[in-house]
């Protein structure tokens, strides 16, 4: 109990900012450790051939938007399990993460079942021809087959960092996706003992990877090996704490899938504007990628710290941590942007050879930069709602971003006034401009600042 008082005065009673850099910065390698074995899985699939890089891109926003299913619930996760810990009510800490994890299978199962019947029809209806679907089949049912490992995954990393431990669900990222780089090769080409798989090998690396890491998440929680300890009696389904999870998850998970969706369809208006902007797009959103990082991380520790404060009755610090992470976060942005500036040929010629293709992306790079001074501020806005447990608010903003200005301004410029490919990149401007002041309107009222425990 005495190490679990100390853990909760290391956010609750510590600065703000040296404590929010200390939450951050593990996410945020995290994040950079899930990007390489993005790179690595395209560079190992990409020996296979242009129809295997081309099923993989099919299966990716139907996955997509299933895990967004996943990751919207563990935002549950880290709500509930920080305002108990701020509350100083460890034990239903552990009750909430347990209640989270065994909601997230239960729905995991519910997707699972109909993508393995449904499959074929779903690749069909995103586009996949005669020749790439039996490989898009193949890799996207051995991914639908491991949805409750991964989304176990999920709950277990938003859980320890609801309690503040960030650095246990970085430390076993890191070795999952080394495993996962390491395995590749050898279950796509059948190296050594191992079977030559091709596109499944791909799939199943990642697969036995997420399940390992899955294993050792559930016995850390089991065993008390954090500040988080879950109980067996904790499994016993608590309808109030179900319907906790269902009210603050649902949103959040809907938001993640329009995200999904408001993606395919802004890169079929760039596909207006022929392959070059296509690819320069592609490039392009590799980069700001990266650069989203550090606000991600940022977003997700002023959540956890949030949650903290308001289960400890701190609603003022509450604010103050969530504006000094937006100030923090915008400022650092605002550098970047004028780096991509400065260096935007010279970065998307890492990536491409094509001087066309570097003259769009750079086109890019220069105008919609500065977006992501606005969207890491809204991302730590955000981070703030989803800490408190106002999802559905988060959503709001997030959607009417991406759907009220951000695809609307795009289309108007691009093909109505005629600005082309250029009206595309002004109009993302604009419109993360636009969101982040609106719910910096909205949030600066202060009707947030409630506890969901």
């Amino acid at each position: 109990m005495k190490q679990q008082a100390e853990a909760q005065e290391n956010i609750i009673d510590r600065p703000i900012i040296p404590t929010m850099i200390k939450l951050s910065w593990p996410i945020i390698v995290g994040q950079g450790m899930h990007l390489m074995y993005q790179l690595a899985d395209t560079f190992w699939i990409g020996r296979l051939g242009a129809e295997h890089l081309a099923a993989i891109t099919l299966s990716f926003p139907l996955l997509f938007i299933v895990f967004s299913m996943g990751t919207g619930f563990s935002i549950a996760g880290v709500s509930l399990v920080s305002q108990y810990t701020g509350a100083e009510e460890h034990d239903n800490a552990g009750r909430a993460a347990a209640q989270v994890l065994l909601f997230a299978v239960l729905i995991s199962l519910l997707f699972m079942i109909p993508g393995r019947i449904f499959s074929t029809e779903m690749l069909i209806l995103i586009g996949a021809e005669a020749e790439v679907l039996p490989l898009a089949e193949e890799y996207f049912n051995i991914f639908v087959s491991a949805i409750p490992i991964i989304f176990v995954y999920f709950v277990f990393s938003a859980s320890l960092e609801g309690i503040g431990d960030t650095i246990t669900p970085m430390k076993i990222k890191i070795i999952s996706v080394i495993a996962n780089i390491i395995l590749d090769p050898f279950l796509i080409f059948g190296w050594s003992v191992f079977p030559e798989m091709g596109i499944a090998g791909a799939a199943a690396a990642t697969v036995f990877s997420r399940l390992a890491a899955g294993i050792v998440g559930i016995y850390i929680m089991l065993r008390g090996l954090t500040q988080l300890k879950i109980r067996p009696k904790h499994f016993i389904p608590d309808p109030g704490l179900i319907k906790k999870i269902f009210r603050i998850g649902l949103p959040a998970a809907f938001g993640d899938s329009g995200l999904a969706i408001a993606i395919t369809v802004m890169t079929s208006l760039v596909a207006g504007f022929g392959t070059t902007t296509v690819a320069a797009w592609g490039i392009a959103n590799r980069v700001t990628s990266m650069i989203r990082m550090p606000a991600f991380g940022m977003g997700r520790a002023t959540g956890i710290m949030v949650g903290q404060h308001l289960g400890a009755d701190h609603p003022d610090e509450a604010g103050k941590v969530s504006s000094l992470g937006t100030r923090i976060t915008f400022g650092f942005m605002l550098i970047l942007a004028v780096l991509l500036l400065i260096f935007s040929s010279d970065i998307i010629a890492v990536f491409t050879a094509e001087d066309q293709v570097v003259e769009v992306g750079a086109e890019f790079l220069n105008i919609v930069g500065f977006a992501y001074a606005f969207l890491g501020a809204q991302i730590v806005l955000s981070g703030a709602l989803n800490g408190a447990g106002k999802t559905a608010q988060q959503t709001f903003f997030r959607l009417l971003s991406l759907w009220g200005f951000q695809i609307p301004f795009s289309y108007l410029l691009a093909y109505q006034l005629s600005w082309g490919r250029q009206g595309i990149w002004w109009g993302i401007l604009l419109a993360k401009m636009l969101g982040f002041l609106v719910l910096l309107i909205w949030f600066r009222r202060g009707t947030w600042k409630t506890k969901e425990i």
